[in-house]
């Protein structure tokens, strides 16, 4: 089984998160290994053309106060993760680059939603997950619960109960990221249909999104399944 690492859990609504201090450092690598970053990022780039630097949001610290989950956050550039990524370099501060995952139930939570990342894709192709991505630098201008759900929204515009929660944060294992698995409902008034993909972006996902049964998972091979997979797999 891959392996990840619990580094929280339980339930908190999406409302009780907040950004923590304003000043954002930016993780950068030492310079002798910045330069192959240059390099490889001109390869890569030729490769795969639709890929941008852009600034991601990188996780330092959280800490509870009055109930409340505070996050002290920092950049990161997407070049940065992809070369630590392929060369398997881990974090040698804080926690890691910040992505997020949802779990979409169906009314009745008997099904949830999948995808398979595109096969162009450099970063685990084929892989089955929950629709997700990695939050920005542009996020930190919004509360954390808009910003964890942006991805969840422009992926699977659903009709979704109120109540958006945080179920856990998992490193996982690249080693250089930390995954934020948020969990959702469909609404209850939804015509729900097992059957009925939900259209997606060709860019990201190899197919479009389906809906795959709580038992038909418990049944699911783990070998290619990403982090929030693996970790409800094992609470089921």
């Amino acid at each position: 089984m891959r392996e990840i690492k619990i580094i929280w859990e339980g339930l908190l609504n999406l409302d009780l998160i907040s950004w923590g201090s304003t000043n954002y450092p930016e993780y950068k690598l030492k310079s002798g290994l910045d330069e192959k970053r240059k390099e490889y990022w001109d390869n890569h780039i030729k490769k795969y053309p639709k890929d941008y630097d852009g600034t991601l949001i990188y996780l330092y610290d959280f800490k509870f106060e009055n109930d409340r989950l505070i996050l002290n956050v920092g950049t990161i550039k997407f070049s940065n993760v992809m070369y630590m990524a392929k060369n398997k370099i881990p974090v040698d501060k804080g926690i890691g680059m910040l992505g997020t995952q949802c779990i979409i139930f169906s009314p009745r939570k008997d099904y949830i939603l999948v995808g398979e990342r595109a096969l162009a894709q450099e970063y685990y192709p084929g892989a089955l997950t929950f629709p997700g991505g990695m939050l920005e630098k542009e996020d930190l201008t919004t509360p954390p619960k808009i910003s964890l759900m942006r991805e969840v929204y422009e992926e699977a515009l659903l009709n979704y109960r109120k109540n958006q929660n945080l179920l856990a944060i998992l490193t996982g294992w690249n080693d250089i990221s930390v995954t934020f698995l948020l969990s959702v409902v469909m609404d209850d008034s939804t015509i729900f249909d097992h059957k009925k993909m939900i259209e997606s972006d060709k860019f990201e996902w190899e197919n479009d999104l389906w809906w795959l049964s709580i038992q038909k998972l418990k049944e699911y091979p783990i070998e290619n399944i990403l982090d929030g997979l693996i970790y409800y797999r094992s609470k089921i």
